[in-house]
């Protein structure tokens, strides 16, 4: 122990410095996602303590956790940047996400039960009731459908019994978080997609037990946000 600080004084520190470290995670990505962080940025300590008013140790320990989910990369001897966006790196995202989402849904077929199909209706309609509200009007806080879209996702194949295949879905999804934002505010909410009519269709297919049904269109639903960002969609809704 420490000399001169008692056990709960120890205690007091470090949930002190956890809770710091998470206040550091959650802001450092949260601006990384919205593009206050550009692909590629360099990410100095320096610049990180005055924007947050944070001392180093926390900043260092959100961005190891950063660099272990992928939004950011360490350079030998030469600090932190953010991780560069790409079609490559989003085929690679939108590929696994398939082959994970797609064995985790089939698996929540096999498993899952009443209480698994109310949780996702319940996450259906807290997304719904969020677009609704926000009707036409671009989306002010990306944030919050970001969170309600997740849980909708996550919903989908909570009855795998897989926790390596949830906790690799949750990760993949959060890696093309990022792409995802920039197909939001670009293109989706400025020419009226109705967002939620995939999401409807794919859950009524669930709730109908149309295992194949629901895989082909999740498969084709997690396609969107590449299309969206460098494919076919990109070139017809861009602006002049």
């Amino acid at each position: 122990m420490t000399e001169g600080r008692s056990k709960a004084e120890i205690r007091d520190l470090a949930a002190e410095a956890g809770s710091l470290t998470e206040f550091a995670y959650r802001n450092i990505r949260a601006d990384i996602i919205a593009g206050q962080f550009p692909s590629g940025t360099k990410l100095q300590i320096d610049d990180l303590k005055t924007r947050y008013g944070l001392s180093a140790s926390p900043l260092r320990e959100a961005l190891a956790r950063l660099i272990s989910q992928g939004f950011v990369q360490a350079e030998n001897q030469r600090g932190f940047r953010v991780t560069p966006m790409s079609a490559e790196d989003l085929a690679d995202i939108t590929l696994a996400r398939k082959v994970i989402e797609i064995a985790a849904l089939k698996h929540a077929f096999e498993r899952g039960d009443d209480a698994w199909e109310a949780g996702i209706l319940a996450a259906y309609h807290r997304l719904e009731r969020f677009v609704h509200r926000m009707g036409n009007a671009p989306v002010e806080n990306l944030a919050e459908f970001g969170e309600l879209h997740k849980a909708f996702h996550v919903a989908l194949v909570a009855a795998c019994g897989s926790p390596r295949l949830l906790d690799e879905q949750a990760r993949l999804y959060d890696q093309a978080e990022r792409y995802r934002h920039r197909m939001m505010t670009a293109y989706l909410l400025e020419i009226g997609i109705g967002i939620m009519d995939e999401h409807r269709q794919l859950m009524d297919l669930v709730l109908a037990r149309k295992a194949d049904a629901a895989c082909a269109m999740l498969e084709h639903h997690l396609g969107h946000t590449y299309d969206f960002c460098f494919g076919n969609v990109l070139a017809q809704t861009a602006p002049p």
